[in-house]
């Protein structure tokens, strides 16, 4: 073998073993020990209770694409009446969640079990690309991420999500969007009834209401209804409903920690009836049958089941209904309109949303965090607004949503969106004010002592609240 051969002949085998060693992956800039811990497999536990589990998902994927493979995120929906005691329990075993999604109306409630928002979170992504020659080299990048400041929350998100995720200049979670209450309207029922247009106010609406009702005095019957309003049990969000008119009416409902305020002091008028007492009288003549405006009772069933059934004129709910609506009934014609208010130059609506928080046990708060501020705080929060129909919470989103005719009812109040609860027990609370609705109902009118029942029922109303604050 010639002498020039026996020299190449080495230098091949060794650019084979590096190339061999290239793309393999052996061959690429060296992991240091310490960057292998940082990007080892690590699993995060993420329970909800809302129905955004696909659009949620989408975007964790999205996270993990960008240099976070090694992260596994397991999403769990829980029905909202079985979340609290799952979680106790789960933490008390020390199973629980690195990430819950918590009632804005329940944050103090979980206060102790949730911990408050770092400055920032170091953040690690394991990347791979090509080299020169083909093979792929893997590398660790390393950096920080800033989160957001209180200053920050209140600059960049509706005034409501600082009110409530603020505590003691500590973050305590963040919203991934923020409902408020809305009208959803049946526009076949209304053509019918010879309604021509949507009303635009209460007044209009009381009267479409009257025209759309239907009642069968032969069998003492109510066989269409104006609109599912004025009870309490089987009314959705009546608590919401009623703070609403309250602060529609100047009447103070509940302070800055949920404790009702209409309980204690009568603003006496000539009449001897309360502001408070009118208030309730409004909303409660759609369910008593001596008014002109009766088409509800406590007896009719859900008013979700009864407005699919095409059955209902109008209904006030939250966006999330409206994919409910959809897929129950697909072919009903329906509308919705932003609540109408009572005086307009002083708009007021309802702040019905959750906060993605990171449980105080968590061992992988650093990682939690992180994912939570890409989730509510970047780009992709966008994203999944566009793929949920769910209104912003972010005020650099509004302008876009109010040209969707789908979001925009419910968008447009996002600004003037206020939370009346902020307790430790938000589903004892809502049952009182359903039940004082009721109670309300039942008291005779032209009574000895009316005056006094109603007041009764009132206080009864405020001390129940007050025992879960």
């Amino acid at each position: 073998m010639p002498k020039s051969h026996k020299k190449i002949l080495p230098l091949l085998i060794i650019s084979g073993i590096f190339a061999f060693l290239i793309t393999s992956g052996l061959g690429c800039k060296g992991i240091s020990a310490d960057q292998q811990q940082l990007v080892k497999p690590l699993t995060l536990e993420y329970w909800t209770v809302a129905d955004d589990v696909d659009a949620l998902k989408t975007n964790i994927e999205k996270y993990k694409l960008d240099g976070r493979s090694y992260l596994t995120v397991n999403v769990r929906q829980l029905r909202a009446s079985e979340f609290y005691q799952r979680l106790i329990e789960a933490l008390a075993e020390d199973k629980g969640p690195d990430i819950i999604s918590i009632s804005n109306r329940m944050v103090r409630g979980y206060l102790s079990k949730i911990a408050p928002m770092p400055a920032s979170v170091s953040d690690a992504r394991l990347l791979t690309t090509k080299t020169a020659l083909g093979g792929d080299e893997t590398t660790v990048q390393v950096g920080t991420i800033p989160l957001v400041t209180p200053t920050q929350l209140e600059r960049e998100y509706v005034k409501v999500v600082k009110e409530d995720a603020v505590i003691g200049d500590k973050v305590y979670g963040l919203p991934l969007s923020l409902d408020t209450l809305a009208v959803y309207y049946n526009k076949d029922l209304l053509d019918r009834a010879g309604v021509p247009e949507a009303p635009k106010n209460w007044d209009e609406f009381q009267a479409a209401v009257k025209k759309i009702n239907k009642y069968d005095r032969v069998n003492d019957k109510i066989t269409q209804s104006g609109v599912a309003f004025g009870a309490g049990k089987n009314v959705a969000a009546v608590d919401d409903i009623l703070f609403v008119l309250f602060r529609q009416s100047g009447v103070p409902f509940s302070d800055n920690f949920g404790r009702l305020q209409f309980g204690s002091g009568r603003d006496r008028r000539a009449d001897a009836n309360s502001a408070s007492f009118s208030v309730l009288d409004f909303y409660t003549d759609f369910a008593n049958p001596t008014r002109d405006t009766y088409g509800w009772n406590k007896n009719m069933g859900n008013a979700m089941d009864a407005f699919v059934s095409g059955k209902v004129g109008f209904m006030v709910g939250y966006s999330y209904d409206y994919p409910t609506i959809k897929a129950r009934a697909p072919q009903l014609n329906i509308g919705v309109l932003p609540l109408f208010q009572l005086n307009p130059d002083q708009p007021v609506n309802v702040a019905n949303y959750y906060l993605q928080a990171v449980t105080a046990k968590s061992k992988h708060q650093n990682e939690a965090w992180g994912l939570i501020d890409y989730l509510a705080h970047s780009k992709a929060t966008k994203d999944y607004l566009d793929a949920s129909g769910r209104p912003t919470a972010l005020r650099a989103y509004i302008e876009e949503q109010r040209a969707d005719l789908k979001v925009a009812p419910f968008v447009e109040q996002v600004l003037m969106a206020e939370n009346w609860y902020r307790g430790s027990n938000y589903s004892v609370a809502a049952k009182a004010v359903g039940d004082m609705v009721d109670d309300w109902l039942t008291i005779p009118a032209g009574i000895a002592k009316e005056d006094e029942a109603r007041q009764g029922v009132l206080n009864n109303a405020v001390a129940k609240v007050g025992q879960t604050l």
